[in-house]
């Protein structure tokens, strides 16, 4: 969640979780854009930037979007008066999906998880693996997070580890707002616990602006209290281990500043109240 094109390098890179130097490098390039956001956002609200050089710098992790990119709305006839300084997010924040996502049959020969036999889901466990499928699809929505997810509970991928409520919210918030497609290809269930779940997926994302494709393998790692609520997520890029100290810090800055640029729905704030 949570993911934005200078972190793609990180994101779809094969060796994004054990190349601790890679990854640091890019997350430095990511606190180097973070330096940028008052004057960006300054510009933004001054009407500069964009209609002399057809470009615009959003602030904050490193986001360098086209000024007519799909990506994110300005427009001050689609957002209140009160929300008129640019943000990332607005389109994703004003979206309820009502539906929830398809879920295709598992697929047995899963690479590299062909071994691993085909668990029947339980009822709660489909359920579950359904609303993060919706997640992944960047259809996030109050519904899911009522039924699924503790106030409480944290949110880990390479990249970020959000702590509560308001950090990973606008994670999840933030994929409406990056990709203008996502969708699970391939999925296989391989860990079934009352309180633990795993599966493993194959997801197809779609760049705004860019039209980059990318399809990332991961594993999804779900821990639920005894309500069958979400208190701990992890999104294991390439089924690889969460990376260690180094990388923390890091991750924790993105996950502290991301809830200032991104809007969250206020039924979905409203539903973890």
């Amino acid at each position: 969640m949570r993911l934005w094109p200078v972190e793609l390098g990180v994101r779809f890179s094969t060796r994004a979780s054990r190349d601790t130097a890679s990854l640091t490098q890019t997350l430095l390039v990511m606190l180097w854009a973070i330096s940028l956001s008052s004057t960006a956002q300054a510009s933004v609200q001054t009407g500069r930037g964009c209609r002399s050089t057809g470009t615009r710098v959003v602030g904050t992790r490193g986001l360098l979007a086209l000024c007519s990119a799909r990506l994110v709305s300005a427009s001050t006839s689609q957002i209140g008066a009160s929300q008129r300084h640019f943000r990332i997010g607005h389109p994703g924040a004003r979206i309820t999906w009502n539906m929830t996502t398809d879920v295709a049959p598992q697929s047995a020969a899963f690479e590299a998880f062909e071994s691993y036999p085909t668990l029947d889901p339980s009822h709660t466990t489909l359920s579950l693996v359904k609303d993060a499928m919706d997640l992944f699809s960047a259809k996030p929505s109050a519904a899911i997070f009522a039924r699924s997810w503790s106030r409480n509970a944290t949110f880990s991928d390479p990249i970020c580890h959000a702590v509560g409520a308001r950090q990973y919210l606008a994670q999840w918030y933030a994929m409406r707002a990056v990709f203008s497609e996502s969708e699970t290809l391939e999925w296989k269930l391989i860990r079934d616990e009352p309180t633990h779940i795993e599966y493993v997926q194959k997801q197809r994302y779609k760049l705004k602006a860019l039209g980059t494709v990318k399809v990332m393998h991961s594993t999804v790692v779900m821990h639920t209290d005894a309500h069958g609520r979400i208190t701990r997520f992890e999104d294991r890029w390439n089924h690889t281990a969460l990376p260690g100290t180094l990388a923390w810090p890091f991750r924790r800055l993105n996950a502290i500043t991301l809830p200032w640029l991104v809007a969250v729905a206020a039924e979905s704030k409203n539903a973890l109240t």
